[in-house]
């Protein structure tokens, strides 16, 4: 019962934040209670509020991205958690349709989405798709559709373009910076001009020291970005195959560098610094002989998150991309566990318009 006070309540934060104003929420079910019993009722935890660009007004927004990206793995992941994700972070390429129905109930759920688009066309062999030819309009078609779905969910949603561009796999393979920063403003004049003033664009880029160089080369300008996002993973190495426990990160290690090189060298490349910021993945390889290790990162979280306040949403990765690149805290109960616990914390549980927790 208490879920489904939060989609309602949450939903009615996203679509008022949409038309730029903010609402009262109703008291919880345990205020009415107490109201009508005569008894007073305890103190609750403060509300939060979104804006018009789904910044809250206090704790942080936590969200997730599941694999399979559906419904009912949502579902079981926040029963497994024991509470509703504030975030649904999910993927597309550039010709895709959506939202699709998965997505639609993200949103009926009350939770915010988060889709990316990348510079891909999955269904072809080589898959790539240049940023020139998506400047120049080649898939104006398709960015049409999807707008005009966007635009029908009626709720602010973030959009990334080309999530990681700074990757060294993608610069110069997919064009080279100028190009991404043409298509980018391309991508949102056309969703502009088809009606998905909903849209809530978020930079990501990959973290990683050795990616900030090209990260500079790639802002899009403060006029076309809302939210300033990074994703954070203590890897330990595994993208040799193996995962090596020297290796190993804590949270922090991992969130500062891109924090503190936008704080520091942002305005140098045009960067406006006090944007809201995002993690858009975070998540620590699991470490099958030392789960008590992986489940401790995760613990971290909430002791680091108030030292950058700046940081206004995280998601967790729960997937794997390989056997040893494995994220998926939620086949390890006692990873599981360390996540619930984290948000149970103050700053992870002041959730936009949630119910009162007892």
């Amino acid at each position: 019962m208490r879920r489904a006070v939060v989609g309602v309540v949450l939903t009615t934060a996203l679509v008022s934040a949409c038309t730029g104003g903010t609402q009262p929420v109703s008291p919880g079910p345990s205020a009415v209670a107490s109201a009508s019993s005569g008894t007073t009722a305890p103190p609750e935890e403060p509300k939060c509020t979104l804006d018009a660009k789904l910044v809250p007004s206090c704790g942080v927004l936590w969200g997730i991205s599941t694999n399979p990206a559906t419904e009912a793995t949502l579902q079981a992941a926040e029963q497994d958690v024991g509470r509703t994700f504030d975030l649904v972070y999910r993927y597309h390429d550039i010709v895709s349709d959506f939202p699709d129905d998965d997505e639609r109930a993200v949103v009926r759920g009350g939770r915010a989405l988060h889709l990316a688009i990348a510079a891909r066309e999955y269904g072809q062999p080589e898959g790539t798709v240049s940023y020139k030819d998506i400047a120049q309009g080649r898939y104006d078609a398709s960015l049409r559709r999807q707008a005009a779905g966007l635009a029908s969910l009626k709720a602010p949603v973030f959009l990334t373009f080309e999530q990681e561009a700074n990757q060294r796999r993608k610069l110069g393979v997919r064009g080279s910076a100028e190009e991404f920063k043409a298509a980018w403003r391309h991508v949102r004049q056309v969703y502009s001009a088809a009606g998905a003033t909903n849209a809530v664009w978020v930079w990501v880029m990959t973290g990683a020291t050795e990616n900030l160089s090209r990260a500079a080369q790639l802002w899009p300008g403060n006029d076309v970005v809302d939210w300033i996002s990074w994703n954070v993973y203590n890897g330990s190495g595994c993208n040799s195959g193996k995962v090596k426990p020297a290796s190993y990160e804590t949270f922090e290690q991992a969130l500062t560098p891109f924090y503190d090189w936008v704080r520091r060298s942002g305005p140098k490349f045009g960067i406006d610094p006090d944007k809201p910021m995002m993690i858009s993945e975070a998540g620590s390889v699991v470490y099958r002989n030392d789960l008590a290790r992986t489940a401790a990162w995760y613990s971290q979280i909430p002791e680091v998150l108030p030292k950058y306040p700046q940081v206004k949403a995280i998601a967790l990765w729960a997937s794997a991309t390989s056997d040893a690149c494995d994220y998926r805290f939620l086949r390890y109960p006692e990873v599981t566990k360390a996540v619930a616990d984290m948000a149970d914390t103050p700053l992870l549980r002041q959730r936009v318009g949630s119910a009162p927790r007892s």
